[in-house]
Formats: structure tokens, C-alpha cells, sequence
């Protein structure tokens, strides 16, 4: 009788480790799993941010593209949402666009700098400046003869993770503060012989 208990007993005993044993390996694949998703969640976020600024950075190029490299006219198609951040003719100057967490625009972005920057998510700045265009197209032999070109970079910045702006921050040095930067986009544009009003 005490042999059939101690028998009974045994199983009971490897039954309930091999339930642990199961349980264990079951938390283990959980965890495994859940940190997975976590990721694949960050990583389709992170690719939504940088589709979603490709196609902002590509809509301001084609305007400075159509608008002929002219700050006024990039303005003007922004007039709602971009500030002009510096400028100095036509030509060079600083232009700023502020997005919330969805990628719309905040319009208006002066009137009320404390709420803008509350419900600021994203930075686009537009840098521009006249240049030669010799200096710009070095290889192209087409451009030998006297002209100017207009060289620009777009940047898109994450904020989120900032209690400031980069331009009030750093926009003395846009190009050395990568940590927030998710794009920058180098364009430039062939203006020829104009007149610089220098």
C-alpha cells in the first residue's frame, strides 16, 4: 500500500515539474514574443515618421523647385504655416515649418509660440543660399559660363523627446545635432545669369 502511494506520489511530483517546466518555457517564449511585437511596433512607427517626412521634404523641394529657388514665393505657398527664420535677398534664408504628432501643419506659429510649441511633434527647416554656380557644379562643363545656383538642404526633426525647439536651440549648428534629425534632404537649382541686386 505504501509502495502504490509512494508511486502515486512520484508521478504526482514529475507531473507537477513538468507543468512548471512548461509554464517556465511558455513565460519565456511570452516574453520573447511581446519584446518582437515591441519592436516591430517601433519599427513601423519609425518608417511611418520617415515616410510621412520624405513626402513633406519632397513637397517643400518641388515648391522651391517651381517657385525658382525665391524665398518670397516658397513663403507665399506656405503662408499659413512657414516662418521666415532669416534672409537676405531673394535668394538666401532661413524657412521653418512646425508639424504636430500627425504631420499637419500648425498654422500660424507666431501668435501663440507657448501652445505652438506644445503641440509642436516635428521641425522642417529650409536652408538656402545663393551660390556660384561654378562652386555648385564643379564637373558640369555646361555650367562654365558665368550663372548662379541656389543650394538648399531640408531637415526634419523629431522634437517630441525635446521641451524647446532645435531652431531656438540649436540653429546655429542645424547639421551637428543628429540625434533628433530623421531626414535631410540636399537639393539644389541652376538659376543662370540673374541679377543678385548686389
Amino acid at each position: 500500500m505504501n509502495d502504490g502511494s509512494a508511486y502515486t506520489r512520484n508521478q504526482s511530483s514529475l507531473f507537477l515539474i513538468e507543468v512548471i517546466i512548461a509554464v517556465f518555457f511558455f513565460a519565456i517564449t511570452a516574453v520573447v514574443c511581446i519584446r518582437i511585437f515591441v519592436k516591430a511596433h517601433i519599427v513601423s512607427e519609425n518608417s511611418q515618421v520617415l515616410t510621412q517626412s520624405y513626402i513633406e521634404a519632397d513637397n517643400i523641394a518641388q515648391v522651391f523647385i517651381n517657385s525658382g529657388a525665391n524665398i518670397d514665393l516658397i513663403i507665399s505657398r506656405y503662408s499659413e504655416y512657414a516662418v521666415t527664420l532669416s534672409q537676405e535677398g531673394e535668394y538666401t534664408g532661413t524657412i521653418l515649418i512646425l508639424y504636430d504628432s500627425d504631420f499637419k501643419p500648425i498654422p500660424h506659429p507666431t501668435d501663440n509660440i507657448d501652445q505652438t510649441i506644445e503641440s509642436t511633434a516635428y521641425e522642417l527647416i529650409l536652408t538656402q543660399s545663393l551660390e556660384d554656380a561654378l562652386d555648385v557644379y564643379e564637373v558640369l562643363n555646361s555650367y562654365a559660363e558665368a550663372g548662379y545656383a541656389c543650394k538648399a538642404s531640408i531637415y526634419i526633426y523629431d522634437i517630441q523627446l525635446s521641451d524647446t525647439l532645435i531652431t531656438d536651440a540649436y540653429f546655429e549648428n542645424l547639421k551637428e545635432h543628429a540625434e533628433n534629425r530623421v531626414l535631410t534632404l540636399p537639393i539644389d537649382l541652376y538659376l543662370g545669369d540673374i541679377d543678385t541686386g548686389a
